[in-house]
C-alpha cells in the first residue's frame, strides 16, 4: 500500500501544480490529456488513495502524460522496474542455434520471474531506483537462471 500513498501524493500534489488561480486541474482534464491510457476512474482513484497502487505500464504512460511528468518519475515512485530500453545481444551472438538460443531467452525468463518473486521493498526500489536510475535484478535471479540454463542444455526441462 505504499506504492498507493506515494502515487496519491504525486497525483494529488502535480494537480495542484497544473492547475491555476481557480485551484487544481480537474482529475477529468488530466485523464482527457493521457491519450486514453488511463481513464478518469483510475486517476480519481489514485487521487483519493483509493487504488491499489499496483499499476501496468500502460497506465503509468497514462500518468505520465496526464500529470506532464517523465515516465521513469511514475515508475519510480510506483515502485516498477524501469525499462533500459531494447536489449541487443552481440554480433557473435547471431551464430546460437535455436536451441541455445531458447537456453538464453529461458535465463532471461527465470532472471524476471525471480526478481517479481524477490521483489524488494518499496524503500528498498526507491533507493536503488534514485541511486542507479534503474532497479535491479538480484543474485538469487542469478542462480536461479544458471540453474535453469544448466537443466535446459541437459535436456532435464523443455525449452519455452
Amino acid at each position: 500500500m505504499k506504492n498507493a500513498r506515494h502515487l496519491q501524493q504525486l497525483v494529488d500534489r502535480r494537480l495542484k501544480e497544473l492547475g491555476d488561480h481557480r485551484g487544481p486541474m480537474p482529475t477529468r482534464r488530466a485523464a482527457a490529456r493521457s491519450e486514453g491510457k488511463i481513464s478518469y476512474e483510475t486517476l480519481r482513484l489514485l487521487k483519493l488513495g483509493r487504488h491499489s497502487g499496483s499499476i501496468t505500464l500502460e497506465t503509468a504512460e497514462g500518468l505520465a502524460l496526464a500529470l506532464d511528468l517523465p515516465l521513469q518519475d511514475i515508475l519510480e515512485v510506483a515502485g516498477q522496474r524501469i525499462p533500459q530500453g531494447p536489449f541487443e545481444l552481440p554480433r557473435r551472438a547471431d551464430t546460437l542455434t535455436k536451441a541455445e538460443r531458447a537456453v538464453v531467452l529461458s535465463v532471461i525468463d527465470a532472471i524476471l520471474d525471480a526478481a517479481e518473486k524477490e521483489r524488494p521493498t518499496d524503500e528498498e526500489l526507491r533507493a536503488v531506483a534514485k541511486g542507479a536510475r534503474r532497479a535491479g535484478g538480484s543474485a538469487a535471479g542469478a542462480r536461479k537462471a544458471t540453474a535453469t540454463a544448466q537443466r535446459v542444455r541437459r535436456g532435464d526441462e523443455p525449452q519455452r
